[in-house]
């Protein structure tokens, strides 16, 4: 026994009443589990407080992301995906429209986009009021308005769940062609004569398995306001052609 154990066994005696038949070895055994009792209380008191630093800690070095706590690969909630009102996506849809104009033809002065609820066009000096959306409005239309070298004018674009008839689109016109995307739409287009030597009118239609149908229209007059006749259309069907399959635009 080392000094330090005998010193610890002679103050044990001291504090309990030793016993009449005292043995030495009782006394180092005694000694022995008191040892043994504190280091035990000892590792104890050091693995709670391991514990308590890691429960702190451990948020902090754990990956979090926004869907997660902890970084559990189990998403604790989820919010549902934010939609997009119907005015926002006309609008969207028009900024893009004129975007993508403007790109293709650098001639124009002026080009901006206009849309209200509903199939039919509505010429924007005619509003008397801002248009009235319905959160799952599908229908819309509107004009883009252009100013080129003869003048103000505009393009129509509807956009809408109606039954297209192809009959009624071709009318007269000695072609009217069809072409079918990857994406399982269909693009039908055709350019009128109307008797004249020149385009009188230049249309584009994409038909989409939904059953939207997106129209882009040009005339050899500006259709917002039934003015400003002009030999043939300001925009070929060409154009209009790729702005209906723009990449960018998601008309559904």
């Amino acid at each position: 026994m080392s000094e330090q154990e005998i010193r610890e066994g002679m103050l044990l005696a001291v504090w309990d009443e030793p016993p009449l038949d005292f043995d030495p070895d009782t006394l180092i055994r005694r000694v022995e589990q008191k040892k043994s009792r504190r280091r035990a209380l000892v590792a104890v008191g050091v693995a709670t407080a391991m514990i308590a630093v890691a429960s702190l800690s451990l948020p902090g070095l754990l990956p979090r992301d926004r869907d997660t706590q902890l970084g559990a690969e189990t998403q604790t909630s989820s919010s549902p995906p934010s939609t997009e009102s119907a005015e926002k996506k006309a609008q969207r849809i028009g900024d893009k429209l004129v975007e993508s104009l403007g790109v293709r033809m650098t001639n124009f002065k002026e080009l901006y986009a206009s849309f209200t609820p509903g199939r039919n066009p509505t010429y924007a000096a005619s509003q008397t009021k801002a248009p009235e959306w319905k959160q799952d409005e599908t229908d819309y239309a509107g004009f883009l308005y252009l100013t080129d070298g003869i003048g103000p004018t505009a393009l129509q674009v509807r956009v809408s769940k109606k039954t297209f008839s192809k009959n009624a689109f071709c009318g007269e016109a000695t072609t009217c062609q069809e072409v079918k995307r990857e994406d399982g739409s269909v693009v039908h287009s055709v350019e009128q004569l109307y008797g004249s030597p020149q385009v009188q009118q230049a249309g584009v239609v994409r038909e989409f398995e939904s059953g939207l149908v997106v129209e882009i229209t040009a005339y050899a007059y500006n259709p917002s306001n039934g003015n400003g006749q002009r030999e043939t259309v300001p925009v070929r069907v060409g154009v209009l052609t790729e702005l209906v399959t723009e990449p960018g635009i998601n008309w559904e």
